[in-house]
């Protein structure tokens, strides 16, 4: 009998919560590079933005 289970459980789930709410913030920023892009806005700049955005949303 394992019952260590429900911590397991619960760590998964607040993994996943933290990586899904990474991932959207990802989301947005490379829809504001993309919108920034179409819009005629350098790219390199709009792609250290995005890049910024990664590194930023895997630290936390």
């Amino acid at each position: 009998m394992d019952h260590g289970a429900p911590t397991q459980k619960s760590d998964r789930d607040r993994i996943r919560q933290k990586r899904g709410a990474a991932n959207k913030e990802i989301a947005k920023a490379a829809r504001r590079a993309v919108k920034a892009l179409n819009d005629g806005g350098d790219a390199v700049a709009c792609m250290a933005a995005l890049a910024s955005a990664v590194k930023k949303a895997d630290a936390s």
